[in-house]
C-alpha cells in the first residue's frame, strides 16, 4: 500500500476549505478536515466550489471532523502537517492549545492565518516542533445561505458553497525548527508545498525569513478591516478606495504600516502585486474587478468576535516597544473594541 502524508487541516472555513481541496488533488497526500459550524454540511455534502482559477468543483474531504479529538482518536494521531486555519482570536481562544493534541513528536504545524504576532503561542507550546508562518495571498469566500439558490441551500442543507477568484498564493519560511534540523525541515515543507505546487496548481514561495511578506499583506489587512466595520453597511473595498476622504485616511494607515513594518524587520517589502508604497496599494484595490468585502465587516455584519488583537493591538505593542508614532491603528483598536463590546448588548 502506498503511504500518504498524514494532513489535518483544522478550520474548515473559506480558506481551510479551499487549500485541502487543492493539497487533496495529490496523491502523495492523505487531507482530513475539522470543521466547526458547517461540519454537518461537510460531512454529509462535502464543498462544492466556484473558481475563477481552477473551475468549478465538489470536494469531499477523506474525513471530516467536529473536533481535533474526534480526528485523533479516529486517526491515532502521527499527523505529519497540522494546517492551522482558524481564526486568529488570542482574547477569545489559544490556537495553539486547540490543535495540540493533533501535534505529535515529529509533526509539522503550519499556521494560515492573518494578522502580526500569531507565532509566538505556537512556539511556546511546540518549542520542539516546525513551525511554519504561512502567508495566505487568496480572494474567496464561504457563500452564505441567502445568496445561494435552491431549497437545499435555504434550509441550511447541500455543500458548503465556496466563491474563489482567480489566484492563489502561498509564502512560507520557518519561523521555528526543530534543534539541528532546520534543513531536513526546510526539505519537509518544500515536499508539502511541491504537492500544493505540481498537483494543486497553488503558487508558492519558502523564504528564509517570512516577516516581510506578512508585513505585505498587513498593509491591506490591517488597513481595509478596521475601516470597514467603522463605515458599516455593506461597503466594499472599492467603494472604500473611491470615496476620497476614505482612500486618504487608508492611506495614512498603510503609512503607519510601512514605517513599523519596516523597523520591526529591518527589510524592505517583497512588492507582491506591485504594492510598494500606499498610493500603489489603493490602486491596486481600485483595480481588482469584483466586489471584495473584508473578513472583519462580514465578522461584524454577524456580530462575531473580530481578529482586532493580531490587525491592531500586536501592530500597536511592536509600535510601542520601537518607538513608532501609529495614532491611526490606535483610533481604530479604540473604536473596534467599542464596537464589539456592543456586540453582546
Amino acid at each position: 500500500m502506498e503511504l500518504k502524508a498524514k494532513v489535518l487541516v483544522v478550520g474548515g472555513g473559506a480558506i481551510g476549505g479551499l487549500f485541502a481541496w487543492r493539497l487533496s488533488q495529490s496523491r502523495e497526500m492523505q487531507v482530513s478536515l475539522v470543521c466547526r459550524s458547517n461540519y454537518s454540511r461537510v460531512r454529509t455534502s462535502g464543498y462544492l466550489i466556484n473558481s475563477a482559477q481552477f473551475g468549478q468543483g465538489v470536494y469531499r474531504p477523506y474525513r471530516a471532523y467536529q473536533t481535533v479529538d474526534e480526528a485523533v482518536d479516529d486517526q491515532g494521531g502521527d499527523f505529519d502537517y497540522v494546517i492551522v486555519a482558524l481564526k486568529a482570536l488570542p482574547n477569545i481562544y489559544d490556537s495553539a492549545q486547540r490543535v495540540e493534541r493533533a501535534v505529535g513528536p515529529a509533526t509539522m504545524v503550519l499556521l494560515f492565518q492573518n494578522g502580526i504576532g500569531i507565532e509566538q503561542p505556537f512556539v511556546a507550546r511546540f518549542p520542539h516542533n516546525p513551525l511554519a508562518s504561512t502567508v495566505v495571498f487568496i480572494s474567496v469566500k464561504q457563500v452564505d445561505d441567502d445568496e445561494e439558490s435552491g431549497t437545499e441551500a435555504a434550509n441550511g442543507g447541500g455543500p458548503v458553497v465556496l466563491r474563489h477568484g482567480g489566484f492563489s498564493f502561498l509564502a512560507a519560511g520557518l519561523h521555528h525548527h526543530s534543534p539541528g534540523s532546520g534543513a531536513h525541515d526546510t526539505a519537509r515543507l518544500r515536499y508539502l508545498f511541491d504537492a500544493f505546487e505540481t498537483s494543486g496548481g497553488v503558487s508558492t514561495i519558502i523564504e528564509p525569513d517570512i516577516q516581510p511578506y506578512r508585513w505585505q499583506k498587513h498593509i491591506l489587512n490591517g488597513s481595509t478591516n478596521p475601516v470597514s466595520v467603522i463605515c458599516g453597511g455593506s461597503t466594499s473595498c472599492q467603494e472604500m478606495v473611491a470615496n476620497a476622504y476614505c482612500r486618504k485616511m487608508l492611506q495614512d494607515i498603510m503609512a503607519e504600516i510601512f514605517v513599523l513594518g519596516k523597523k520591526v524587520t529591518g527589510k524592505p517589502f517583497p512588492g507582491v502585486d506591485g504594492i510598494i508604497d500606499p498610493e500603489s496599494a489603493t490602486d491596486y484595490i481600485a483595480s481588482i474587478p469584483v466586489p471584495v468585502y473584508t473578513s472583519m465587516l462580514v465578522d461584524s455584519q454577524f456580530k462575531r468576535p473580530m481578529e482586532r488583537d493580531v490587525i491592531l493591538k500586536n501592530p500597536i505593542d511592536l509600535a510601542d516597544k520601537h518607538g513608532v508614532d501609529v495614532p491611526h491603528m490606535r483610533a481604530l483598536y479604540a473604536m473596534l473594541t467599542m464596537i464589539e463590546e456592543g456586540f453582546s448588548r
